[in-house]
């Protein structure tokens, strides 16, 4: 709240009083005169009522700090307030000091008819009887009494009424569909959103290999003759290739030094193998014909006997069935381990069916061996993402209250803790993740009875009366059970409200 404090001079007047007070919007206006030089300020009491009005003009209310018996009483006069001190005049109310009687009528104005006591017209006789004066009191004690025993029947009276209304078991067998793709629940086509919870893991899976390729083993070998072409002797070292010259070319070396005599159609044998291992050195008797090198013009070379001792043997190698399968237990150990992994991130209230895990992405698969390759094991590693689509069962739940609300319609009301939910284990998922299970909402329900109607139709009815008048009006299994306070009391009560309906099972 705002104040203008105001310290006049000893020589101000109403005129410099008022150039002080100015214009200033404020809600109070405190004038604080000096102790001394009093005698020219506000002389008049004219003076302090146009400084009151001024203060009025703008907005304000005044009040004094003076110890001027005479501006006191001019203040108190015209109901401003006077304090001793300006800590005085923060501290209480601004309220004139003296109360304002009303005015008196002078009673020496007074005519003298108005000075004598006022006529009383005196009463019959028997109005004043002891008889009457006894028997009006008892009337009015007993008009009062029945007031108040009207009252308290009216009010004390309560009453509590059970009430059993016929009702029925509802089960609703739903089938949901959860998907991931989908943002709100429909409850009208019973799809509800999922999520997809997904983590990447690594593996390295080893299998033996199913495949078999033939791998020569043994080279074929035997004796060749030499012949020589001229008459010095030729040697021929070991390491000499030889080859037939029909077909594909055989390649044999010798294994041993030889020398030919010097002169023409000298013979010599030397042992020979094959270079290559296997059955094609097996060569028949004078297919080796032929010298590589410059000795061929030296001498001469056939096998007289057939080469013999070239073998193979079976060897296991890697088939594009064990790749396969390699692949399919990486997988396999994936899921397995990421199902595990999943499972145990889930929330309260949600569950994962393991059919609806896969593998979302291959991240990386190296195998260790080609197809055809010869090797008895063959190993993968792999990387890959496995997802699984994860389901909230309180969304499945609130679509089988929205149905239970539905199927109850305005006839039926839910029987208090009455609802529960049960999800069947069973769940079957396509290859994109989506969810198909189903749920059972189950509930008690009983016929929806208007409360308030009920008190309306018991209230101030005989109390042997109300049980066949509800049982016959409304819905119920059995006639109410009435508990009256208190229990002499033959009626219901009168106040709706002091009648309590409890709705039993």
């Amino acid at each position: 709240m705002k104040e203008q404090i105001i310290h006049l001079d000893p020589h101000d007047d109403y005129h410099s009083l008022r150039d002080k007070m100015g214009w200033a919007q404020t809600d109070r206006i405190l004038l604080v005169l000096p102790p001394q030089q009093r005698e020219r300020l506000l002389k008049r009491q004219l003076d302090l009522l146009l400084i009151q009005r001024h203060a009025a003009t703008l907005g304000a209310k005044l009040a004094l700090v003076t110890d001027v018996p005479r501006i006191s009483d001019y203040a108190d006069t015209l109901g401003i307030p006077v304090f001793d001190s300006m800590d005085d005049s923060h501290l209480r109310p601004w309220r004139s000091r003296r109360p304002v009687f009303p005015k008196r009528e002078d009673k020496t104005t007074a005519s003298p008819e108005s000075l004598k006591p006022p006529q009383v017209k005196a009463l019959p006789a028997w109005l004043t009887s002891r008889w009457i004066t006894w028997s009006s009191r008892l009337i009015i004690s007993i008009i009062a009494l029945s007031a108040v025993i009207i009252m308290l029947a009216l009010t004390v009276p309560g009453a509590e009424i059970t009430i059993k209304p016929q009702g029925q078991t509802i089960n609703i067998p739903i089938t949901l569909i959860a998907d991931a793709t989908q943002l709100e629940t429909d409850f009208s086509n019973h799809r509800i959103p999922a999520r997809v919870a997904s983590i990447t893991l690594s593996t390295n899976v080893e299998v033996i290999t199913t495949g078999s390729t033939p791998e020569a083993t043994a080279r074929a070998g035997g004796n060749v003759t030499f012949t020589n072409l001229t008459a010095q002797p030729v040697r021929i070292p070991a390491g000499t290739a030889l080859r037939t010259t029909s077909g594909t070319p055989i390649r044999f070396v010798t294994q041993k030094d030889l020398t030919l005599e010097g002169k023409r159609g000298a013979t010599g044998d030397a042992p020979v193998l094959a270079i290559e291992p296997g059955p094609p050195g097996n060569v028949g008797a004078g297919l080796i014909n032929s010298i590589e090198g410059p000795l061929a013009t030296q001498a001469a070379v056939v096998n007289v006997d057939a080469m013999k001792g070239g073998d193979v043997k079976k060897v296991a190698s890697v088939t594009e069935a064990d790749r396969k399968n390699a692949k399919e237990q990486a997988l396999s150990d994936l899921k397995q381990r990421g199902y595990s992994q999943l499972l145990a991130q889930l929330k309260e209230g949600e569950f994962a069916p393991g059919s609806s895990l896969r593998v979302i992405k291959i991240v990386s698969e190296t195998y260790s061996h080609f197809v055809d390759e010869k090797t008895d094991h063959l190993s993968l590693e792999m990387r890959a993402e496995v997802g699984l689509t994860v389901v909230n069962e309180r969304q499945a739940f609130a679509v089988g209250q929205k149905e239970i609300e539905w199927r109850l319609g305005d006839a039926l009301a839910l029987a208090p803790n009455s609802v529960s939910f049960t999800r069947d284990e069973k769940a079957t998922s396509d290859d994109v993740g989506r969810i198909k299970f189903d749920i059972t909402a189950k509930a008690n329900a009983s016929a929806a009875i208007d409360v308030e109607a009920i008190k309306q139709t018991a209230r101030w009815q005989p109390v042997e009366q109300v049980g066949n008048l509800l049982y016959d009006k409304y819905p119920l299994t059995s006639r109410p059970e009435i508990k009256l306070f208190p229990s002499w009391f033959q009626r219901m009560p009168w106040l709706a409200w002091r009648i309590e309906v409890v709705i039993g099972n």
